[in-house]
């Protein structure tokens, strides 16, 4: 199964959103040592309403550090995926919601690799 982009399941967003957060950590600070995933996958994926605000609020301070291609890339995604979301995060995912929220999340890693791969390829072309 690849990427749902399509997808309006909420615990499925969730998951492509916090991949997305994750990216955007990642590519602001390179060699960090311990990641939002680290700290806040669980968490994330069981009661998002309580970790959400908190980690848009920390991808705004990373997004400030990224080349300004990259921030509107990202903005752009991270728009795309709080449009599907509606007005607020809800408070709890059961069981079943947080193994969607795990496909979301490492469908969406997947996409990025594959994503770098492919633009790898041209460049060698």
């Amino acid at each position: 199964m690849s990427l749902n982009k399509e997808s309006t399941n909420i615990p499925y967003t969730l998951g492509r959103l916090f991949s997305v957060l994750e990216s955007i950590q990642h590519d602001a600070n390179p060699n960090l040592n311990s990641t939002i995933k680290d700290k806040y996958f669980n968490s994330a994926s069981a009661t998002p309403a309580h970790i959400f605000p908190t980690l848009v609020n920390l991808s705004q301070k990373h997004l400030k550090k990224l080349e300004n291609g990259k921030q509107i890339f990202y903005d752009k995604l991270i728009i795309e995926l709080l449009s599907i979301l509606g007005e607020e995060y809800p408070s709890r995912l059961s069981l079943a919601q947080q193994g969607a929220f795990q496909l979301g999340y490492y469908h969406q890693r997947q996409e990025k690799f594959t994503s770098s791969k492919q633009a790898d390829n041209k460049e060698e072309i």
